[in-house]
């Protein structure tokens, strides 16, 4: 009889974007810490440059390397046990914003099943528009792309628990950003006031004040943050 080991309470997100890997450990701080302003801490944070062809949309032509990476940082930090996110970002991920006449649609409604023996898809309610409607994320991979994740994860050794894209852990940091006072008829309005890029919502002044430990994070790389403080967040693992 093996025993099985147990997990830590303790979250890594992994962001595969087409020119690096970023992991990331974001975790909540404790009830007596000064700094209860802010919610979360980021614990850990390494990008790995992909340079030479590692991942070509969203397809990993070098999982040897990729592996390499995620490992080093798993060990580096001491979360072999922690739970794992995969985000992925690329031209192979379909996403697209869509206005049904209900809030509570059915899946045909949306008219891919025919279509998707091929497709892993899913999609979220996002916010009431000003035609009486509601907004729609609705986003879709290929089987043999998530296939590969699983791969990935399976050699090197993640317990990964969620595989999404960076637009739905975006949507959720911009949630736990306002928390109890979120309202989706404000996302309407900033939603529609960016065009439904939801990247242009959330700044580095945000992610500072949402995230304490993050000062050195520039330009774009907030957005790596962020989406892992939203994974975070819609997991509630502590």
């Amino acid at each position: 009889m093996w025993p099985i080991p147990t997990l830590d309470h303790k979250l890594v997100s992994v962001i595969f974007s087409p020119d690096a890997l970023v992991c990331s450990w974001i975790s909540s701080f404790a009830k007596a810490s000064a700094d209860r302003d802010k919610q979360l801490v980021l614990r850990a944070y390494k990008r790995y440059p992909l340079n030479n062809l590692e991942l070509e949309h969203c397809v990993l032509f070098n999982p040897t390397i990729i592996k390499k990476y995620i490992s080093s940082f798993l060990q580096e930090h001491n979360l072999e046990d922690a739970f794992v996110t995969f985000i992925v970002r690329g031209p192979s991920v379909t996403e697209q914003f869509v206005a049904m006449p209900t809030s509570t649609p059915h899946r045909a409604d949306f008219g891919i099943a025919s279509s998707s023996r091929s497709l892993l898809w899913e999609y979220r309610y996002v916010y009431p528009n000003d035609h009486g409607q509601f907004v729609f994320y609705v986003y879709s991979v290929p089987r043999s792309l998530v296939l590969q994740y699983q791969l990935i994860a399976i050699a090197a050794q993640c317990n990964l628990i969620t595989m999404t894209t960076q637009t739905m852990a975006l949507l959720s940091a911009y949630k736990n950003i306002f928390g109890t006072a979120f309202r989706r008829s404000q996302l309407a309005v900033d939603m529609m006031r960016c065009n439904n890029t939801i990247d242009d919502l959330i700044g580095i002044d945000t992610v500072n004040r949402m995230i304490s430990g993050a000062g050195h994070i520039v330009g774009d790389e907030r957005l790596s943050v962020a989406a892992a403080a939203g994974l975070f967040c819609s997991e509630r693992l502590e």
